[in-house]
């Protein structure tokens, strides 16, 4: 069978592995705040603007882990058994193996008629976690503003989802007290296109929000000093490689003193 056909089979088959086993994305980034703690009733407003970079950071690892657990129940079973159903003539022919050479041999010729099935499982595996990976960012950071009492309005774009704080309403009455945050998850694809559609607002008040892990000399040079944008990034990064840098904030420090000093304007 040739490559175009085994991606459509078990394109096929992983969608139905899928199917009922793993939760939204909404589901498991509220499950994740929940598990951390990291609700209304446990943290005061203050405290979550005090701790915001922490709290989007515990809250961006242990999404993982929370998806983690519900891929192996639904894979480690899902995917052998779609296998299975898939290709039974493989099955048929390694009970044939095991009964002339052991079990061994058996398991050997079984994994080899797998091979390039498993391969295409495992890569859809992969391409899942990428393609939630921005919206989990977005929902993660919506969690954080709720924690920490920021009023928002998500609005849609090509390339990202765009946070109008306190509200798309104050921004278009006077964008120069209103706040947008675009949740960029990485920075490695696709910024230009969202930097220039960020210029365009033509607002003081442009934060481009990142967990991008490295943030390089070239993103700020191109982001904030060629386009007039602010980036917020995790708080150990801004300690670390961007203290004197005015238009790099952490998460701690935009939530905490950058927008109390707008918020004032919103009444």
């Amino acid at each position: 069978m040739d490559s175009p056909q085994i991606k459509r089979r078990i394109s096929d088959m992983m969608r139905e592995v899928r199917r009922g086993r793993i939760p939204s994305s909404a589901q498991v980034v509220a499950q994740a705040f929940e598990e951390l703690s990291l609700v209304p009733e446990r943290i005061s407003r203050d405290q979550a603007r005090q701790n915001f970079g922490d709290i989007l950071r515990q809250v961006w690892r242990h999404t993982l882990t929370v998806l983690e657990r519900y891929e192996e129940q639904a894979y480690a079973q899902g995917i052998p058994g779609g296998l299975i159903d898939l290709l039974p003539e493989a099955v048929a022919h390694s009970e044939e193996v095991r009964r002339d050479q052991g079990f061994e041999a058996a398991v050997i010729a079984l994994l080899s008629a797998w091979y390039p099935y498993l391969r295409e499982a495992f890569l859809s595996v992969s391409q899942s976690r990428k393609t939630r990976g921005g919206g989990d960012f977005e929902l993660q950071f919506a969690g954080a503003l709720k924690l920490a009492g920021i009023p928002f309005q998500e609005i849609k774009r090509t390339f990202r989802v765009d946070f109008m704080i306190p509200s798309d309403e104050i921004f278009r009455r006077n964008r120069t007290v209103a706040v947008v945050a675009s949740a960029k998850r990485t920075l490695r694809e696709r910024w230009r296109e969202v930097v220039e559609e960020l210029q365009a607002l033509r607002s003081p008040n442009i934060f481009l929000v990142t967990a991008n892990g490295e943030v390089g000399s070239g993103h700020v040079r191109q982001i904030c000093h060629s386009y007039g944008i602010h980036l917020v990034v995790w708080d150990h990064l801004k300690q670390r490689q961007y203290a004197d840098e005015p238009l790099v904030l952490g998460y701690t420090q935009w939530a905490s003193e950058r927008i109390p000093a707008l918020e004032q304007f919103w009444q």
